[in-house]
Parts: structure tokens; sequence; C-alpha cells
């Protein structure tokens, strides 16, 4: 799954542009009054603001892929710049099932982030970590609903499986490439003291179109725009 795409809510743009194209070196590909959109490998990150108050409060997460043999070098950057998250005494995740390494920081505004290094992957590189080359994309952008079960069937009629195992409150969808991590509201992030709400996201996955994915009262609710 290629997320081209991902649009997020933010309450003030201005406010966070700095950190992504000072400090984690981004290219700015647009900046308008309320929005900007960065470019991150293959996919474009975009924060919008809204008029929404709450939108104070907004807090996604989401991983950029780096090359699987740069993740000491990447942590090594990125720890050098803002604190990173802990667990355990752990600064550093380790998946045995999903073969990867990786690391969890924040942004100004709350929003949780990660560097994720998949073993899985071919895309090694010979040469010292540069941030605009080796942050290779997004791909994952955590989704948050009362139902999990009920999404991730939803996800299912549009093409998009189960990554490994399936999971009554936390459980991933698509492949490598990219993911949807898809979590029970109030289910703690992994690296950090926050809970999953659900705010939320539009997102371009390529062969699909526009997803629009928004929390309705039944659970989430997911609209195709193409």
């Amino acid at each position: 799954m290629i997320i081209e795409k991902l649009v997020l809510l933010t309450e003030r743009a201005a406010s966070i542009l700095p950190f992504y194209r000072d400090v984690l070196g981004l290219p700015v590909i647009r900046s308008e009054q309320g929005s900007f959109t960065v470019q991150a490998g293959w996919s474009e990150l975009t924060f919008q603001e809204t008029g929404d108050q709450a939108a104070a409060a907004y807090c996604y997460h989401f991983a950029f892929t780096i090359p699987e043999n740069k993740f000491t070098e990447a942590k090594q950057w990125i720890e050098a710049l803002v604190p990173i998250g802990t667990e355990d005494g752990q600064d550093v995740s380790y998946s045995e099932s999903w073969n990867s390494h990786s690391v969890y920081f924040e942004d100004p505004s709350g929003n949780i982030l990660e560097l994720i290094a998949r073993h899985t992957m071919d895309n090694s590189v010979e040469r010292p970590f540069d941030p605009p080359q080796d942050i290779l994309c997004i791909s994952e952008i955590g989704v948050t609903t009362s139902d999990v079960p009920t999404a991730v069937d939803q996800f299912a009629e549009l093409g998009i499986m189960t990554y490994k195992t399936r999971s009554d409150n936390f459980n991933p969808i698509g492949d490598d490439n990219g993911i949807f991590i898809v979590v029970e509201k109030g289910r703690r992030w992994h690296f950090t003291n926050k809970t999953a709400e659900s705010f939320p996201v539009r997102v371009t996955v390529r062969g699909l179109g526009e997803l629009y994915l928004e929390e309705g009262e039944q659970g989430l609710l997911i609209k195709n725009k193409n």
C-alpha cells in the first residue's frame, strides 16, 4: 500500500512548519495561509488548519520509513535534535514479528512521529544517513476507532488486508510499504504516555484514490472520493 498523500489537521500550521522544514529538513513544496505541505520521499505530508478549537488537542501518530541499514545513524541524528520516547527504560523499539527497529519522538504540536527501519525491505544505502534523501515515505498512520474489527472489515472491502496478525484492539492493515494502524480508542500509544483518540484523516492511497476517515457514532466512517 503506497501512501501518496496524508492530510492532518492542526490548530496553527505556522507554529509547526519550522519543525518539519528546519529540524527534519523536509522540502516544503507548498505553503499557504493556514497550511503547508512537505515532501517525505514518495509521500506528501500536509498540515491544514481548522476553525475547530478542539484541533489544539489533535494528536496523530505516523511513521516515516528509513533505509533498513541506517537505523543507528538515524537515531543518533534525531536524538541530537529532539527528545525521544522511552518504554521500560529503552529508547529503541524492536519488533521480532515485523523485523523492524523504531524510534519515537514528537513535533511541537504533540503529534507522535516514528522513524522505522524495516529489515524485510531491500532499501539499504551505502552512504551516510541524509534525512531529505533517506526519509523514504510515510509508511504508517494511526486510525483510532471504537470498533476495530468492523473498521478492519471495511478496509478489507477496499482490498486493504490485515498485516501480520488480527486483533480486536490493535490491527495493522496494509503491507511493508504502507500500513494503517487501526487501534481501539483509549489504547496507549507505544513509547508515549498518550492514549489514542479519533481525529479526521485524509489520505491518498495509490490505486484507491483519496480516502476520508472519520469516527462516527457507530464507528469508523470511510469515504472514498474516487
